[in-house]
């Protein structure tokens, strides 16, 4: 079983009742297991300084709960990819996929990172077709395919860099 939503660009859900907002410290427990819904999470003791980081913009899903978690982050100094914002970690846990929550995690992020740098990159897994349309409607362009990027491996698949250039 992946641990991406199925790839099915012709079927499309309702958007589901819940709102987007920045992470607050009482969020790291629910963005934990957001992020474990798609298997381990070795940053997990980073989080907490994440969602307190004015460098970076941590967002959660709500509806009853975090249903899903986001970040735009600065990454600089690798050899494989241009320094510059970064969306991170754009997850919704199955039972709130196809209910516009993604969407509305990434247009914040968007929207955080247009003023602050002309380009916002991501780097997704080749296998995830709905993540990679999701981007893809909302400006993002492939620039490059690796098995690695910024030091992110991807096993048993290959890594696809985006990138979005201010509007």
């Amino acid at each position: 079983m992946s641990r991406f939503a199925a790839y099915e660009p012709d079927r499309h859900g309702v958007p589901g009742p819940g709102s987007v907002r920045p992470a607050e410290p009482g969020d790291v427990a629910g963005i934990v297991a957001v992020a474990a819904s798609r298997g381990a999470v070795p940053f997990a003791a980073q989080v907490p300084a994440w969602v307190v980081d004015p460098d970076r913009r941590v967002v959660v899903a709500e509806s009853e709960g975090v249903v899903g978690w986001a970040m735009v982050a600065p990454w600089a100094g690798f050899d494989d990819v241009p320094d510059g914002l970064y969306v991170s970690a754009l997850t919704v846990v199955p039972a709130a996929r196809r209910q516009g929550f993604g969407e509305r995690l990434l247009l914040d992020l968007i929207g955080w990172a247009a003023p602050r740098s002309a380009m916002l990159g991501s780097v997704i897994n080749a296998t995830n077709g709905p993540s990679l349309d999701l981007h893809v409607r909302h400006g993002f362009r492939e620039v490059g395919r690796s098995d690695s990027f910024a030091g992110i491996m991807f096993a048993g698949g290959v890594g696809v860099l985006l990138v979005r250039s201010a509007a």
